[in-house]
């Protein structure tokens, strides 16, 4: 779906406003001393406002204006500090600074140009959590769902720590998915 899609459906209400963060995220997490994670793609922002709650200095990405203000709101109302930024992701315009981020999410989206830049933008020792859809049983692969073993290839060279391709453990996704979390070794 497109920003101006996904602004629509924030504006009028329609999009899910699920404050629990991903399970994987949540995994993932226990793990980890806080740092600095950036969350792309982050919708109303339940992972960034969790790893906010947690400790974490979090920078949080979307295509819809709508959906960085219901974040701003919801941070505000927490008490939390989650840096917002309004872009597309898509543009060849969209920086991110060079060994950066300790962790960087990037749930339920797939832009497959995306993993470079997130690639470099993660330090040494970081990690890249990584979750999107995969085709039902039957379902024709498109440009948004993930062929089998594709995440992981994406991360060859780098420490696979989680993978994973089937139902989605996430409630508020029903289609099956392919999960990754990834350490940057080199």
């Amino acid at each position: 779906m497109e920003i101006a899609g996904w602004e629509e459906r924030y504006r009028r209400g329609e999009c899910m406003k699920e404050d629990a963060p991903t399970i994987l995220l949540l995994e993932t997490l226990a793990e980890l001393s806080p740092g600095k994670a950036v969350d792309l793609a982050c919708g109303a922002g339940r992972n960034a406002l969790y790893m906010a709650e947690k400790g974490w200095v979090v920078t949080a990405v979307d295509g819809s204006r709508s959906a960085i203000a219901l974040l701003r709101e919801r941070s505000i109302e927490r008490g939390l500090q989650v840096q917002t930024e309004v872009a597309d992701l898509t543009s060849p315009s969209f920086n991110l600074s060079p060994e950066t981020f300790d962790l960087a999410v990037i749930a339920f989206y797939l832009q497959r140009d995306l993993f470079t830049r997130v690639k470099e933008a993660v330090r040494q020792g970081g990690l890249v959590l990584a979750i999107a859809h995969t085709p039902d049983a039957g379902d024709e692969l498109s440009v948004k769902r993930a062929s089998a073993g594709e995440l992981r290839r994406f991360f060859e060279g780098w420490e696979i720590l989680h993978d994973y391709e089937g139902p989605s453990r996430d409630p508020a996704h029903r289609k099956p998915v392919a999960e990754i979390v990834a350490r940057k070794t080199r």
